[in-house]
């Protein structure tokens, strides 16, 4: 009975503050109550703002995290492609070159191969290129630059790759020669025209002859590498006129390697007083141990010379 009179009493008051409230009458006291609860209201809002901050900060570092990781991986990517594009204009500027190099010797079968590993343990000279037999590739045969220097020769070949040995291997000799120029002085003499009577003036001078440059015989000699990664020009004649800047070419003798390609540039000349033989340093016209590509001459089928 008494619960009954309770819920009885909490209705009553519920449905009189109802009626109040639509009327407006309890306004007042509802201002006063807001007025009174403002100040721990505030409080209680500043005590919680650095939490909901530290949470909030927690959220947004979450989301900056991502961002930034979104951003990294957008510019791997570019960085990738980038790098691609390079290397395919590399590629291109690099067949471009083989290509010029076919053109001036249309007579000569080429094959291009890209250079895949290089060995430089011990004394050996070494790289390895990425066409072997099956290319029609066969050992002994001459390897080219792009730009068509002298690189080496096929020293070892398999299947579908092939060692290379490169010239300034100490087990590489190349039949050479030097093309030589001298300057000469011409000793033509212009003899200046006799002016004419009428007209004052001075004789026009006789210009000075120049000097030109006269080729003279090649100087034969033999390229070997060397311990020191270098190639020495052995067996110079003594009488030899070589100077640094000179052309060290093959000579074509011995038949295993054709005539003319550039092995490199004299860059010292050893000139010993009543030696037999001079010796010369070579600079080779191609970076080795720089190489992409480069051409295997096919239709040069080397000479294998046997003692009998």
């Amino acid at each position: 009975m008494r619960l009954v009179w309770w819920l009885a009493t909490v209705l009553t008051i519920s449905f009189i503050s109802i009626a109040l409230s639509e009327q407006g009458t309890l306004s007042p006291l509802r201002n006063l109550a807001l007025t009174a609860n403002a100040p721990v209201e505030l409080g209680l809002r500043d005590i919680a703002s650095p939490v909901s901050n530290i949470f909030g900060g927690i959220t947004d570092r979450g989301e900056i995290s991502e961002e930034n990781r979104r951003l990294r991986e957008e510019l791997e990517a570019l960085r990738a492609q980038l790098a691609e594009q390079q290397d395919a204009a590399q590629r291109i500027k690099e067949l471009e070159d083989a290509l010029g190099v076919k053109q001036s010797r249309p007579e000569d079968l080429l094959k291009a191969a890209n250079v895949i590993a290089e060995d430089t343990a011990g004394f050996k000279r070494l790289i390895a290129i990425d066409v072997g037999q099956d290319d029609g590739l066969d050992e002994g045969m001459v390897v080219l630059s792009r730009n068509g220097s002298l690189v080496g020769t096929i020293s070892l070949i398999y299947a579908d790759f092939a060692w290379v040995r490169l010239i300034t291997d100490p087990d590489s000799t190349v039949n050479a020669q030097v093309n030589v120029t001298v300057q000469s002085q011409g000793s033509d003499v212009v003899t200046p025209p006799t002016p004419t009577p009428d007209v004052a003036s001075s004789p026009t001078p006789a210009p000075t002859p120049q000097p030109t440059l006269a080729p003279t015989e090649p100087v034969r000699a033999v390229a070997k590498g060397d311990l020191r990664r270098r190639i020495l020009l052995d067996l110079l004649p003594s009488d030899a006129i070589v100077a640094r800047g000179d052309l060290a070419v093959t000579s074509g003798h011995g038949g295993n390697y054709p005539r003319g390609l550039l092995i490199g540039t004299i860059e010292d000349v050893d000139d010993r007083p009543q030696a037999p033989f001079k010796t010369a340093t070579i600079e080779p016209a191609v970076d080795l141990f720089g190489l992409d590509t480069v051409l295997v001459l096919l239709s040069l089928k080397p000479a294998r010379l046997t003692s009998p």
